[in-house]
């Protein structure tokens, strides 16, 4: 391991605003432990890239996936909620990414979260 240089690869990733008439929605959920104490966040910005609403809340423990599903659900069903249609919604969660999408099956933890989503 001494002599292992691995390969790294830098990435830069800017953010920017939604097309005009769109809200970007970015969400993150985390647990600490995995199991363990989790929470979530999501925050939803227009076309200025104005923050229209912010949440951040601790929620039961559970693993990271279950946390990033239950952001998604949450921020969903605010956008829903406030009349918001069109929405451009971001994740770092590739998992639940390739769920949503029908790519990769739910994993049993989190299928009740995604039968609400799609």
């Amino acid at each position: 391991m001494e002599k292992y240089t691995p390969n790294l690869k830098v990435t830069k990733v800017m953010w920017e605003c939604p097309s005009p008439g769109w809200v970007k929605v970015n969400i993150d959920g985390a647990s600490r432990g995995n199991p363990g104490r989790s929470s979530i966040e999501f925050v939803l910005r227009n076309e200025d890239g104005d923050i229209i609403y912010a949440c951040g809340k601790e929620i039961q423990e559970g693993t990271n996936y279950e946390a990033e599903a239950r952001a998604m659900l949450e921020a969903l069903r605010y956008c829903i909620k406030h009349d918001y249609v069109l929405i451009d919604l971001h994740t770092d969660s590739m998992m639940l990414k390739k769920v949503v999408s029908r790519e990769w099956n739910a994993p049993w933890a989190i299928a009740i979260y995604v039968e609400e989503i799609k």
